[in-house]
Order: structure tokens, then C-alpha cells, then sequence
């Protein structure tokens, strides 16, 4: 599955518009680690299931909250990743339901979150990149989240090639979808769309020489 990595049109955008962006591609990421995990035949049970996806996606929060960090000011940056984790937690109510049944999934991702923020606060990263104490914490939740059978090998396969793989793809849509000419509020974006020229209401730009119809036999009466 494709993940979002540039925009089509304008680039003036709101802090809004690149958390949606960033929560689609991060679940698009999950979905994609799940179905390698699956491949690589990893056991995961229909009840670990997402509780591998709620690991998934707070690693990659975490991760977009580091790398937002020289690329918006410091309150751009809380506002990205309070918007980010409450559309990751929609999408994880909206699958979760659909998959398991009703229930308070929402709260249940924030929950989470909010947990393992605390756990990921206290690794750093180095060159860019998640050191390995930031990686052996996520490839260790992952592990506690699956069956026993893989405990062995899944704290290896997360460290040394899903969670890497991970963050490269979080990391490139970081750097495309934050490189944009402009942030602007919300309200800012309303009010540029509402004094927006329509394209037929524009005075003309072009400078065509004057028709002139020389052939009596193309003569519209």
C-alpha cells in the first residue's frame, strides 16, 4: 500500500492538513508491518492484533515528534503531535471496530499513548535516527504484544529490519509533507480560500495578437 508523500496542489498549508496526512501514512505504515510480520510468519492472533497496531503507531508518533523538532517551532511542532495521536487513535476506533466490535478503542489508543510517552521520553535519538535503547523498547513492547512462540526471534526481526524500515518511511513523509512554503492557521486558510479570485472572474494575462479574418469563406454571419 502507497503512503501520501506529496502534495498535489497548493503548498501553503495548515497544521491540520499534515497531521491527516502524516495519521494516514503512519497507519498505512502499521498495516503494511503487519502484513510482513504475517509473511515472515510471525504468529499473531486475532486478539494481538492490535495491540501490535497500537504499538506500532505510538513508535511512529514518537518518532515524527523528534523529527518535527528543527522543522517547527515549538508550538507547531505539540500541536502536530496532539492532532497526530488523536487521528491515529481514529483510525485504530474505526478498524478495531469493524474487526472486533464496539467498544472505547479511542480512549483506549490515547491511553496507551499517553503510557508509552512517558517510556520513549527518556530514549533519544542519534544522527537522526532512533538510538538502539529507543529501538529495543518498541521491538520489547511488540514482543510482550504477540504469542510466546516468536519471543525468541521478534525483538531481532523489530530491531534490525521492521523498525528501521519503519522509520525511513515516516522520516520521508516527514520531509516531504512539512516541506511546504507556508504554514498558516486554520482561520488563515479559510479566509485565503474565501478572497480567492475565481479563475473566470481574473482579468486576462495574455497578450495574443488581434484576429483578423482575412478568408470570406470562414466568415461566421
Amino acid at each position: 500500500m502507497r503512503v501520501k508523500s506529496t502534495w498535489h496542489k497548493t503548498k501553503v498549508k495548515t497544521i491540520e492538513d499534515i497531521a491527516g496526512a502524516l495519521a494516514f501514512n503512519s497507519w498505512r505504515i502499521t498495516k503494511n508491518h503487519l502484513e510482513d510480520l504475517i509473511n515472515e510468519a510471525f504468529v499473531i492472533e486475532k486478539a494481538q492484533v492490535f495491540d501490535v497496531i497500537g504499538e506500532y503507531l505510538c513508535f511512529l508518533v514518537q518518532c515524527v515528534d523528534r523529527l518535527a523538532y528543527d522543522k517547527l517551532d515549538n508550538e507547531q511542532r505539540q500541536k502536530l503531535i496532539i492532532l497526530l495521536a488523536k487521528q491515529s487513535a481514529d483510525y485504530y476506533q474505526e478498524n478495531k471496530e469493524e474487526r472486533i466490535g464496539k467498544g472505547e478503542y479511542w480512549h483506549e489508543f490515547i491511553n496507551l499513548y499517553n503510557q508509552r510517552s512517558q517510556y520513549y521520553s527518556e530514549y533519544e535519538f542519534m544522527d537522526g535516527a532512533p538510538n538502539y535503547p529507543f529501538l529495543r523498547y518498541f521491538a520489547e513492547k511488540i514482543k510482550d504484544s504477540m504469542t510466546k512462540v516468536d519471543e525468541k526471534w521478534i525483538a531481532q526481526q523489530i530491531i534490525e529490519i521492521q523498525a528501521p524500515k519503519a522509520f525511513e518511511s515516516i522520516k520521508k513523509s516527514v520531509d516531504d509533507l512539512v516541506a511546504i512554503d507556508q504554514i498558516v492557521t486554520k482561520e488563515d486558510k479559510i479566509k485565503r480560500k474565501k478572497d480567492k479570485i475565481p479563475r473566470s472572474k481574473r482579468k486576462s494575462t495574455r497578450r495574443d495578437a488581434p484576429y483578423k479574418n482575412t478568408s470570406s469563406s470562414d466568415h461566421i454571419a
